[in-house]
């Protein structure tokens, strides 16, 4: 629906945020965990270190400003937890004035489980609860971070490891197992590893309880099970009735180059039919090496594909266990087939270490006889961990995460290559090894990097470094589309009251998928690259006129809660500090005074616009061009309008200092 008051509302106080032109002069029980205290980490000031070695070798003599305290709120909240800050956690951090109040910040959003922000006064906020008789009563505000960041880190792994395609339970699935992980601070390589050798069934039939999915380690087999390729069939027109025995049960070509590319961040599918056009350290015997460690895993059925139609909720997806058959590939050889119809085969052998493969040598570890004790995936699993590139390719994503883009020319995170420089290699070794050294402990990471100078710098560039030759060299924090998850995620959190009914959250949940069907059919990218796409015309227009929008305001038959307006207006009596309020539930900040001003023209009636075409810009040094159409006054409001605050929080949530992470 296009609202009717679209005029009024796409004036409010010139809202939309111009973002083309910011240019500017070992594994502990689930227990209660401390939140770590005391002075940033040393590798902090190692990072500071080599960043500044970066902007030295690139001619950079000063980068970005250092981002204001809100701009750094709102970014922290959307990397580390998944969504904006609400506005009591932004008066929170306001209120604090020490002078480590974002170091402090940053420990909390991911160890902190019952963290009570304070107001201006220094007192708990106060909310009203229904103690489940009915009766209402008040308690203070808290939030369990250390929960909220397994819930987010467990949703991009997901998509990371399963995409955003197929039946949704098997996904729910996969979300399960990776929370209980990360809310139990399990390291990377133990993940990692616990990935690559999963057994077990998946799917099945639907839990109950409202509880959902309870915890199984099998469900960390949904990465192999989706992922395994295409059955091999005995060929009986051509005779070969043991093909099957021979070659293995599933040609296990996707799990090969997705194995390789998430956990060592090198892209080895161009090798399956070739040797690499570009990379020439890669050679097509390297895939081949690899997908023979997976020749005898076994995948019971096929996975459901996601359900269509009315029955998409009911639907339970196909159960499907995941075993290793060691009868099969007797002989350890995979068959592949070179360009000039040469037939050849590999035994299992682990892609050679990075620094081995730049220099021309070969790998020396390959299975030439079955592994004693072991399966072939747990062999595989240990030579994975132990690759140079291991620590590497994680602290490479992890970066990517948090700036946008790599620490290589090019901005992928999980491409490393000859072809793709490291323009950073001091700093991405020195990350590498740290995170080795300290236990694969990704929190410690997270830290290491959130805490630095270079996160805390602003969006905005020096007008002389906005030229994308510098960009490698992260002179101001990149702008970052929020993936669909986060963008949902914040939505909710800005228009929601603080505590929702069953019946809310049963619905919320309905919304979601709902939400996340449209908005990634919109996109268009099923290829696990949707954590990292760039905003669009498209993402702006469903905001804008989408249904969705409209019921998670409050209005409309279909709302999915309550008019969160009306609450505001008791809680905030005039106009300036409704627009204060507006402003920290959207855009985490508070509106400066032009756009206070902006907004009391618009209530009281004294804003104009024209009706007529786009004025086009003004060339050379002429008069400006003369406004075409009529010009009318735009419909004011009483300071008591629920309706004009309404417009004024859409025009908001369709800003793109809302949409956009920065």
């Amino acid at each position: 629906m296009i609202r009717l008051s679209l005029v009024r509302a796409a004036l409010a106080g010139g809202l939309v945020w111009a973002v083309a032109a910011a240019t500017s002069t070992a594994q502990p029980p689930a227990g209660k965990e401390a939140v770590p205290t005391g002075p940033v980490a040393l590798q902090v000031l190692k990072i500071n270190e080599l960043v500044q070695k970066g902007y030295e070798s690139a001619g950079i003599k000063r980068p970005a400003d250092k981002a204001t305290d809100h701009e750094f709120l709102r970014r922290v909240f959307i990397d580390l937890i998944g969504r904006i800050p609400t506005i009591e956690e932004v008066v929170d951090f306001e209120r604090d004035k020490s002078s480590d109040k974002r170091v402090k910040l940053v420990r909390r959003l991911m160890h902190d489980d019952g963290y009570v922000p304070k107001n201006l006064n220094g007192t708990p906020f106060m909310i009203e609860s229904d103690d489940g008789t009915g009766k209402k009563t008040k308690k203070a505000l808290s939030f369990n971070y250390r929960e909220l960041y397994a819930e987010h880190w467990s949703e991009v792994w997901t998509v990371w490891l399963m995409t955003r395609s197929g039946h949704q339970d098997y996904r729910d699935q996969m979300r399960v197992w990776l929370f209980e992980k990360f809310y139990r601070d399990t390291n990377h390589k133990e993940m990692v590893t616990r990935l690559l050798t999963a057994t077990g069934q998946v799917g099945g039939t639907k839990p109950t309880t409202d509880r959902g999915w309870a915890f199984k380690e099998s469900y960390a087999a949904n990465f192999i099970v989706h992922h395994l390729g295409d059955p091999v069939k005995d060929d009986r027109e051509s005779g070969d009735v043991n093909e099957r025995l021979r070659d293995g049960a599933f040609d296990a070509v996707p799990i090969t180059s997705r194995t390789t590319k998430l956990f060592l961040g090198l892209q080895t599918q161009c090798t399956q039919c070739h040797d690499h056009p570009f990379n020439k350290e890669w050679v097509q015997a390297d895939f081949w090496g690899v997908n023979a460690f997976f020749r005898q895993t076994v995948r019971s059925a096929t996975p459901s594909g996601n359900p269509v139609g009315n029955n998409q909720k009911m639907a339970n997806a196909t159960p499907v266990t995941l075993t290793d058959d060691s009868e099969l590939n007797p002989t350890l050889i995979a068959l592949y087939e070179r360009r000039d119809g040469r037939k050849i085969g590999s035994y299992p052998v682990m892609l050679k270490d990075y620094d081995k493969a730049i220099n021309g040598e070969k790998s020396t570890k390959m299975l030439a006889a079955p592994p004693a004790g072991k399966t072939r995936r747990a062999q595989l699993a240990e030579w994975v961990t132990a690759h140079d590139n291991f620590g590497k390719a994680y602290a490479n994503k992890m970066w990517a995460h948090f700036f946008g883009r790599g620490l290589n020319k090019e901005p992928a995170a999980d491409d490393f290559g000859s072809n793709n420089e490291i323009v950073h290699p001091e700093l991405l070794q020195y990350l590498g090894d740290e995170f080795t050294k300290y236990g694969y402990n990704q929190k410690a990471l997270m830290e290491w990097i959130c805490t630095s100078d270079v996160y805390s710098l602003s969006h905005v560039a020096r007008k002389e470094y906005t030229d994308i030759k510098y960009d490698p060299f992260f002179a101001r924090m990149p702008l970052k589309a929020m993936s669909p998850e986060v963008l949902f995620e914040s939505l909710m959190t800005a228009t929601s009251p603080r505590k929702l009914t069953a019946k809310q959250k049963n619905d919320r949940l309905d919304a979601r998928d709902a939400w996340m069907r449209k908005l990634v059919r919109q996109f268009g990218d099923d290829e696990g690259n949707e954590l990292s796409f760039n905003g669009t015309i498209v993402q702006a227009l469903l905001m804008m006129n989408g249904d969705e929008l409209n019921k998670e305001i409050g209005v409309g038959r279909n709302a999915v809660q309550g008019d969160i307006v009306p609450q505001l207006m008791k809680e905030n009596p005039t106009p300036g500090k409704m627009y204060d309020a507006l402003f920290l539930m959207t855009l985490s900040r508070h509106p400066t005074s032009a756009e206070h001003a902006r907004l009391e023209e618009v209530r009281t009636g004294k804003a104009t616009v024209s009706l007529g075409a786009p004025t086009p810009p003004a060339k050379g040094k002429g008069p400006a061009p003369k406004t075409s159409g009529t010009v009318v006054y735009a419909p004011g409001a009483a300071p008591n309008d629920p309706v004009f605050y309404r417009d004024v929080l859409w025009a908001l949530l369709n800003t793109n200092e809302f949409m956009i992470n920065h």
